[in-house]
């Protein structure tokens, strides 16, 4: 049977139309990531909040990046994080197949003239946090420290990894605004280490610990009673937690305040995600999008909420602005911020 002219233009058109479509869909972002790997580095050991967020993570990247790429976790501690977020910045590829999450302070360590901190956070290519909230200090149960006035009566033995994380920076300035007695250990690897000297007795308590990274590697030590909760360290109260007190209100001088929150502002950018700068503008564009459709997968959220992660996205023009303005903060502030790090 033969077809008329319409009928056969008709019918090579229904059958080009498929193709020409599948070609337009396999866009160079798409081609360039299928068959690739995605390495995620977390700037600590396994088992603390930035892990378990990167690996929350992790686990749903390829569903909502083009090309559907393999995405694997890699831990690199040290310093704090600071090692790895050196790597990011200054040998990981920068073709889009590599990005990481480091501790929140890490981006204050430039500023404070740390030269072993060699990156400026602000070119980085930021994806922004899964959330914002306060750290917390708490008290282990052995500890006769309750409260606040605890803290500003009597020698209290915190846990640190260094003073380029929160574990380290908040309770030294909160010696120096808040008259309290905190005692530092420094140079424990990572938050499992930190919560195992607090039960072995080692240390009376931690600093600068995350809600978060309390509930998912120690659930139950709120409702057994093992710890208690002496204050959180940010910019605002975490609607979470409306009954412990914040720092930032038991300080009245201007210029205590202006170093508090210094110290404390990177709570608002609580686990940081960034790809090392210079990625290609599509790929980079990829990633973010890929990073906020994760944290809105319902999936997730069932996991999340199974974990104890809370998930608020804080998009990176917001990280970003968060930069600059710390980056202009008063020389008189900076100077009394990087006397503090230098003494450690």
């Amino acid at each position: 049977m033969k077809l008329n002219a319409h009928a056969g233009s008709l019918a090579v058109s229904m059958m080009l139309a498929p193709v020409g479509a599948a070609l337009a869909a396999d866009s160079p972002v798409e081609e360039f990531y299928k068959g690739k790997t995605v390495t995620v580095l977390v700037g600590f050991t396994t088992g603390n909040g930035s892990d378990s967020y990167a690996r929350l993570v992790a686990r749903w990247f390829s569903k909502h990046m083009p090309g559907a790429p393999t995405v694997v976790v890699q831990n690199m501690p040290g310093s704090g994080s600071l090692t790895m977020t050196n790597f990011l910045f200054n040998v990981a590829p920068k073709d889009g197949t590599t990005f990481g999450i480091f501790n929140r302070n890490v981006p204050l360590e430039p500023l404070m003239g740390n030269t072993n901190a060699r990156f400026d956070p602000r070119k980085f290519t930021w994806l922004g946090s899964t959330n914002a909230e306060p750290s917390l200090c708490v008290s282990w149960h052995g500890s006769p420290v309750r409260s606040i006035n605890d803290l500003q009566d009597r020698e209290f033995t915190v846990a640190a990894t260094g003073i380029n994380a929160n574990s380290g920076l908040v309770p030294t300035v909160l010696n120096r605004v808040m008259s309290t007695k905190i005692k530092i250990i420094m140079g424990y690897p990572g938050s499992n280490e930190m919560s195992l000297a607090m039960e072995r007795g080692e240390v009376e308590g931690r600093c600068g610990w995350s809600r978060s990274s309390l509930m998912t590697t120690k659930p139950t030590w709120l409702t057994e009673g093992k710890i208690s909760l002496l204050l959180q360290a940010g910019l605002q109260k975490s609607p979470l937690m409306p009954n412990v007190p914040l720092a930032l209100d038991q300080v009245r001088d201007e210029g205590d305040r202006q170093l508090l929150k210094l110290a404390v502002a990177w709570d608002e950018m609580a686990w940081p995600f960034a790809a090392p700068p210079s990625v290609p503008a599509d790929r980079a564009q990829a990633l973010r999008a890929a990073f906020a459709a994760v944290l809105k997968d319902p999936e997730l959220a069932v996991q999340a909420g199974r974990e104890g992660l809370d998930l608020n996205l804080v998009p990176p023009k917001q990280i970003e602005s968060i930069l600059e303005e710390v980056y202009a903060t008063p020389e008189s502030v900076l100077a009394r911020m990087k006397d503090i790090v230098s003494a450690k």
